[in-house]
C-alpha cells in the first residue's frame, strides 16, 4: 500500500512514496510507456493485501506494479504475490535503486517478476515480466469485475474513486 508520509532519505527527486506513484501513473496515464495505453486504478485492495498500481491493456492483460523508493526487496515481495493473478508483475523503483535491485536479476528472472525504473519522466523496463498462468482464478477474475465497474462508471457519470479517468487501451 502507499504510505502517504513515506520519505527518502536517499537522493530521490520524489518526496513522497505517493508522489512516485501519482507521476508513475500520470506517465502510464498517457500511454507513453513500453506498456501502451492501459485502464488504471490504483491501491486496489485483493484482500490479501493492495497494489498500488493494477493495470489493464486492450487484450485485457492484467499488470501489477509495487512501487517503493527505497525498499526494492519489499516491493519485490509484493510484486511476486500479484504474480497469483495478475499477467505480468512489475518492480518500480528510481533510478538509483533499480541499479541496487539488478544485482538481484537471477531471483526476478526465477520468479518472473519484472524491473523497471522511473525517473520522473521516462520508463525503462530493465527486466520484462514472464507472463503468468492464473493459480488464483477468482482473483483474476474480480480484477476484471473491477475494471468493468470502472467502465460502466465513466459511462453512467463519475463517482468518488481513487481511480484515474479510463482510456481506451491500445497496445
Amino acid at each position: 500500500m502507499i504510505q502517504d508520509r513515506t520519505r527518502t532519505g536517499g537522493h530521490s527527486e520524489f518526496a513522497t512514496e505517493a508522489d512516485f506513484v501519482d507521476r508513475f501513473v500520470g506517465k502510464l496515464a498517457k500511454g507513453r510507456t513500453a506498456f501502451g495505453r492501459v485502464q488504471i486504478t490504483t491501491e486496489w485492495d485483493h484482500r490479501a493485501g493492495f497494489v498500488d498500481v493494477l493495470a489493464r491493456n486492450r487484450r485485457k492483460g492484467l499488470v501489477a506494479f509495487e512501487a517503493k523508493l527505497d525498499n526494492w526487496k519489499r516491493a519485490f515481495h509484493q510484486a511476486y504475490r500479484s504474480t497469483a493473478y495478475a499477467n505480468k508483475s512489475y518492480v518500480i523503483v528510481p533510478e538509483h535503486v533499480a541499479s541496487r535491485a539488478m544485482r538481484d536479476r537471477e531471483e526476478f528472472e526465477l520468479r518472473g517478476v519484472g524491473l523497471c525504473s522511473f525517473d520522473g519522466s521516462a520508463v525503462q523496463v530493465l527486466i520484462e515480466a514472464a507472463e503468468q498462468d492464473v493459480l488464483l482464478r477468482w482473483l483474476r477474475e474480480q480484477a476484471h469485475e473491477h475494471f468493468n465497474m470502472l467502465s460502466d462508471e465513466r459511462r453512467t457519470g463519475p463517482k468518488r474513486s481513487r481511480c484515474r479517468p479510463l482510456q481506451e487501451a491500445r497496445v
